[in-house]
C-alpha cells in the first residue's frame, strides 16, 4: 500500500481511498474513493467513486483538510474490479458528468463557479463549521461569497419556509459541482410546470 500525506498527489491518477479531518465531534476521519482530477490551488478536484463502481460527484475538496491519500489498497482493488465491470456495461457515467466537466474548462475554483452558475447547475457545498450540506442553484456569486436557492430547494423536500443562506468561499470544505444525485434533481426541476417561470 502506498500512502501519500503531503502535495505528492497532485497528478497522481490512480485510484486512491481519500481521508480528511472529522468535524463536529466525529472521532472517525471523513473517508472517499476516487480519482484526482485537478490542482485548483486552494482546492482539489476529485472525481468520486461509488460503492458500486459508478462515477458518483465531481468534487473539490480543500488541500488543508486532506489527511492522506492510500493507493493501491485491497479496497481499492476490488473496486477497479467494480469500474472495470461497470465501464464495459455502460454503467460507469450513466448521466455524462465528465462530458459536462471537460466543457468548463477552469483553472481556479472562481471560474468553475461561475460556470456552475452560468449553467444553472445545482451544486453542494459543505463548510467548515457545521455538518450541514448547504444544496441549490448559485444565484449570486463574487470572488468571495456565493448564495444558493436553498429555499428553492428545500421548499420541494418539505412545507417548511427557509431562507437562502450565503457561503464564504474560503469557508467551504468540499463543493460538489456536478453529481448523480445533483443531476437527477435538475431533470425534476425541468419537468416542473413552475421551473419554466424561475
Amino acid at each position: 500500500m502506498d500512502i501519500v500525506t503531503n502535495d505528492e498527489y497532485i497528478g497522481d491518477s490512480r485510484l486512491a481511498e481519500w481521508y480528511f479531518k472529522s468535524r463536529d465531534g466525529y472521532e472517525l476521519d471523513s473517508f472517499s474513493l476516487g480519482y484526482f482530477l485537478k490542482d485548483l490551488g486552494d482546492f482539489v478536484v476529485v472525481k468520486t467513486i461509488d460503492l458500486n463502481g459508478a462515477l458518483d460527484t465531481v468534487t473539490a475538496f480543500l488541500k488543508s483538510d486532506i489527511l492522506e491519500i492510500r493507493y493501491e489498497t485491497a479496497y481499492t482493488d476490488m473496486l477497479n474490479s467494480y469500474i472495470e465491470q461497470n465501464m464495459e456495461s455502460n454503467l460507469y457515467d450513466p448521466y455524462h458528468l465528465m462530458n459536462q466537466w471537460d466543457t468548463f474548462n477552469a483553472n481556479t475554483i472562481q471560474q468553475v463557479l461561475l460556470n456552475c452558475f452560468e449553467a444553472e447547475k445545482v451544486i453542494s457545498v459543505c463548510v467548515l463549521e457545521g455538518e450541514y450540506v448547504e444544496h441549490g442553484k448559485i444565484v449570486l456569486l463574487t470572488d468571495n461569497v456565493m448564495t444558493l436557492n436553498e429555499s428553492e430547494y428545500l421548499a420541494d423536500l418539505n412545507e417548511h419556509e427557509n431562507c437562502n443562506t450565503t457561503i464564504r468561499i474560503n469557508k467551504t470544505t468540499e463543493i460538489n459541482f456536478l453529481s448523480k444525485n445533483n443531476h437527477l434533481y435538475e431533470q425534476y426541476l425541468l419537468k416542473k410546470p413552475e421551473s419554466n417561470n424561475k
